[in-house]
């Protein structure tokens, strides 16, 4: 079995959890698709060491393989995109049942490594 090695830059916010995360994966990816009209730019992403993937609810996502790299630039989002993602963001985290989580933290610009 092969190791595949890759970093996330993204705009979002870790979700923290106690139980299996390709189980809550699967439910946000269910919820997400009736959300799409309020967040339509919400997503996510699980990432992480091997077999502790973590989730996070992402609005922009890249991928950066490794051996390679990618010129991000966040300064080029405007304030306003930044205001409507954080309502989106704050929209889905509500409609998902986050609201109340411990460790929610404030959406920002994230990168998350990833070993699978």
């Amino acid at each position: 079995m092969g190791m595949y090695h890759s970093t996330y830059f993204a705009y979002g916010l870790r979700i923290p959890g106690d139980g299996p995360t390709w189980a809550e994966a699967d439910r946000v990816d269910e919820q997400l698709r009736t959300l799409k009209e309020q967040c339509p730019d919400v997503g996510y992403l699980t990432a992480g060491n091997y077999d502790a993937d973590e989730l996070f609810l992402t609005t922009q996502c890249d991928e950066v393989a490794l051996g390679t790299y990618k010129h991000v630039t966040p300064e080029t989002v405007t304030a306003e995109q930044l205001a409507d993602w954080n309502r989106q963001l704050t929209n889905a985290v509500h409609a998902l049942g986050y609201g109340d989580l411990p460790g929610l933290g404030q959406p920002g610009w994230l990168c998350v490594p990833d070993l699978s």
